[in-house]
């Protein structure tokens, strides 16, 4: 059998100082990529700059341009303009690890027809090691125990969600649940795409050989936005109609905010480049703690 071909879909606003590490890894391992589309979504910081000179590296690196500001704007224009059978969507801060794109491309090669969409291990790359550390725990644990009872080494079926910023899926599953996904902004966007799939009768499966670190800087928000951020969550839920797992999702919900608090002053003083912490870094502005270009290393 033929691989499937495969597009990588970035979305972008504001990502000058990360965006040419997250296409760095992409371009290393092109030869199993035939689209990666960058949206543009009326970045002020030279983000556009950044892409242009980079899209003489690779005939399949291009940018588009969406001007309705939003994530789900921007998701739906790149995916919309993709070509291939396999759509992988990113975040600009997302790294993917050598071996990433053919990890998606074998595993949909020989899946099941109903697996219609998949996601893959995240660490947080800029964050404080006892925080990566505990981060990998939880998630790999939830994998290797799935794991010991699946029949394919490579991946974990029957899972509840894909994540956002490392997830790929069937370009004709995209244009099945497109119209059925929400147009709000309050939710999780990548959970609503999961539950669209799961209702159009498709399965989940997270693929081992997926692996993508991400930065960590969601934790270096203000408590307000982040209460804010985590609220999604039950809400997601609620928009589908599912009250009873809106509640249940609620305990989730004050779990991430309660590692949140753990892990705040940690997360501010830790500094990426130098890997020491600093109490100076504690007190300063969001935008002076994240250094994303020292991450690709």
């Amino acid at each position: 059998m033929t691989p499937p071909t495969l597009a990588v879909v970035i979305p972008t606003f504001n990502e000058s100082r990360i965006i040419a590490a997250a296409i760095e890894r992409l371009l290393r391992q092109i030869d199993r990529i035939d689209e990666i589309i960058v949206v543009e979504n009326n970045s002020t910081d030279g983000t556009a700059d950044v892409v242009t000179a980079l899209l003489g590296r690779s005939p399949k690196l291009k940018m588009i341009v969406e001007r309705r500001p939003g994530l789900i704007a921007a998701r739906n224009a790149g995916v919309d303009a993709a070509k291939s059978e396999i759509v992988a969507r990113i975040d600009a801060d997302t790294l993917v690890h050598d071996g990433w794109a053919a990890a998606i491309t074998d595993f949909f090669e020989n899946a099941p027809a109903d697996v219609g969409a998949v996601t893959g291990p995240l660490v947080p790359h800029d964050s404080p090691p006892s925080f990566r550390t505990m981060f990998v725990a939880g998630q790999d644990a939830k994998i290797n125990r799935a794991l010991a009872e699946s029949d394919d080494p490579r991946a974990v079926h029957g899972i509840e969600a894909v994540r956002g910023p490392n997830m790929a899926f069937r370009r004709s599953v995209w244009r099945e649940v497109r119209g059925a996904l929400t147009t709000r902004t309050d939710v999780y966007e990548d959970l609503d795409f999961a539950l669209c799939v799961q209702k159009a009768g498709y399965r989940l499966a997270c693929v081992v050989g997926m692996r993508a670190d991400v930065s960590g800087r969601r934790f270096l928000t203000g408590r307000r936005s982040y209460w804010q951020y985590t609220a999604q969550l039950p809400r997601t839920w609620e928009v589908h109609g599912n009250d009873e797992r809106a509640r249940d999702s609620r305990k989730e919900m004050w779990s991430n905010r309660l590692m949140y608090c753990i892990y705040w002053i940690p997360n501010r003083a830790y500094d990426p480049v130098t890997q020491k912490y600093s109490a100076r870094r504690v007190l300063a502005k969001r935008d002076e703690l994240v250094i994303p270009t020292a991450t690709d290393r």
